[in-house]
């Protein structure tokens, strides 16, 4: 297995006080994908990160929710805590899905990826709808309880539920690092 770790939306827009959509449970699993990243970075399994990124007013979600995280500004980039390393790839949609219209697939093929670990905000859109997309193109996905989360807990909670049930491993960070799944590789 080919383990690659999608973090989803980790950018100032959504985590920072200033942002547009701030979501303030969003800071709290900062430490959580920060470990999760570092055991990545040892293990030489690649790290994506797929941040929200528009271009126009015209954007699907843009027309939902206003302007924000506009493409080469503050709020597209990722947060200080969790800034990508050299060896990272950052790719940017302009959906809920991280799969679509992107270069997510063609990248994770090339890089022989098999498996994916989503994680970032918001549990039960985008990184639902990108778990979702991994699933419908055969990759193995795996999601970690602590990892993810939204501003509003019943909808967290509820979509747990929905990527153990149909999606899916669902763990936490703590059990996930005991497995080692990374090591055989």
């Amino acid at each position: 297995m080919k383990m690659a770790l999608l973090i989803i939306d980790m950018i100032n827009e959504y985590l920072e006080p200033s942002g547009k959509i701030y979501c303030e449970k969003g800071c709290s699993i900062i430490p959580n994908i920060k470990k999760l990243r570092k055991y990545f970075h040892e293990k030489n399994n690649p790290v994506i990160y797929i941040n929200t990124s528009h271009i126009n007013g015209g954007d699907p979600e843009t027309q939902k929710w206003g302007l924000h995280a506009m493409r080469g500004t503050w709020g597209d980039e990722v947060v200080k805590e969790l800034e990508p390393k050299e060896q990272d790839i950052l790719l940017y949609k302009r959906t809920y899905d991280g799969f679509y219209n992107t270069e997510l697939e063609i990248t994770l093929r090339s890089l022989k990826v098999d498996s994916v670990l989503v994680c970032g905000i918001h549990t039960h859109v985008c990184v639902l709808c990108t778990a979702l997309g991994a699933f419908y193109r055969g990759f193995n996905v795996y999601a970690l309880s602590d990892c993810m989360t939204t501003g509003y807990q019943p909808n967290h909670d509820s979509r747990l539920r929905f990527y153990e049930s149909h999606i899916g491993t669902l763990t936490n960070l703590e059990k996930f690092l005991d497995e080692d799944l990374l090591s055989s590789e």
